[in-house]
C-alpha cells in the first residue's frame, strides 16, 4: 500500500516533513519517498528534516530529484537520503527517456543483485538498459550540468521576478512564496474570464501565444498553467510578459 502525506492545501500546497511522523508511527512503512521539488508547484520541502526522521526510525529514504539534480545543488549525503533519483531529459540537458540513480553503498548488493540463472543480468533492470542517443547525450551533458548549478541563485531570482510581473497582471502564483525554484504554477482567472466569452473558449490563449511565437501551453487551458523559467533569459521572459499584457489589452 502507498500512504500519501497530505499537503497544506491552497494556495501554497506545502508538504511538511514533520507530517511524515504520524504516518510512520501509524503504518511503519518499509520505504519513504519525497519529491524535491514537487512537479506541480515547484515547492522545496525540508528534505534534510525528513532525512533525520528516516534515520531515527531506520527507514530507507528515496529523494526524487527529477527537477533538482542537474538544475540546482543537491547532496544525497547532506540530506540524509539512501537513494536519489535524477532525470536526464528533465533536468540534465540530455535526450530521453533516461535517468540516473544514486544510492548508499550498503544498498548496492540489494539493488544491483544478479540473476541466479543469468550471471550478467541485473534483476531490477527489466528488459534492456539505456543505450544509444539517451545514454550518449546524458554523458555529454555532465560538464555543462556540473557548471550550470553554480548559477542557481540567478535562476531563482529570475523566477521570482517573472512571477511578480505576472501577478501584476492578475495572475496568482500558487506554491511557496518567496518561490525557490524555476517551476511555477499560476491560476489565471483573468484569462479564464476571457475564455468564457470568446468563440474559441480556452483555445484562444494557445492561439494568441502561438501567433507570437510562444509554444508550450496545453491547448484549451486558460484557467491555470505551469511553466519553467530555467531555459529562458530575462529578455525572452520579458517578451512573454509583454505578450500576456497585449492579450489582456486586446480582450479588455
Amino acid at each position: 500500500n502507498v500512504i500519501e502525506v497530505p499537503h497544506s492545501g491552497p494556495p501554497e500546497f506545502r508538504v511538511d516533513a514533520n507530517e511524515y511522523l504520524p504516518q510512520i508511527k501509524k503504518h511503519a512503512p518499509k520505504l519513504i519517498l519525497l519529491t524535491y521539488p514537487d512537479g506541480n508547484y515547484g515547492n522545496l520541502p525540508e528534505a534534510g528534516r525528513l532525512g533525520e526522521i528516516a534515520q531515527e526510525y531506520n527507514i530507507p529514504y528515496i529523494l526524487n530529484g527529477a527537477y533538482a539534480v542537474g538544475r540546482m545543488p543537491v547532496s544525497m549525503e547532506m540530506i540524509g537520503a539512501d537513494f536519489i533519483i535524477g532525470s536526464g531529459h528533465k533536468s540534465m540537458a540530455s535526450a530521453g527517456p533516461v535517468g540516473v540513480l544514486g544510492l548508499k553503498r550498503k544498498w548496492e548488493e540489494t539493488v544491483f543483485r544478479k540473476s541466479d540463472t543469468y550471471s550478467n543480468k541485473d534483476i531490477e533492470l527489466l528488459g534492456c538498459s539505456t543505450r544509444g542517443v539517451p545514454l550518449i547525450t546524458l554523458m555529454a551533458s555532465f560538464p555543462y550540468v556540473k557548471e550550470r548549478i553554480n548559477h542557481w541563485d540567478e535562476q531563482v531570482s529570475k523566477a521570482q521576478w517573472f512571477s511578480a510581473e505576472l501577478e501584476k497582471l492578475g495572475f496568482k502564483q500558487l506554491g511557496e512564496k518567496p518561490h525557490r525554484h524555476d517551476l511555477l504554477h499560476f491560476d489565471t482567472p483573468v484569462l479564464y474570464d476571457i475564455s468564457k466569452r470568446v468563440r474559441e473558449r480556452g483555445y484562444f490563449l494557445y492561439k494568441e501565444l502561438k501567433e507570437r511565437g510562444i509554444w508550450g501551453p496545453q491547448p484549451g487551458l486558460a484557467r491555470s498553467f505551469k511553466l519553467s523559467t530555467f531555459a529562458a533569459d530575462r529578455q525572452q521572459l520579458g517578451f512573454v510578459i509583454d505578450s500576456f499584457k497585449a492579450i489582456l489589452n486586446k480582450y479588455s
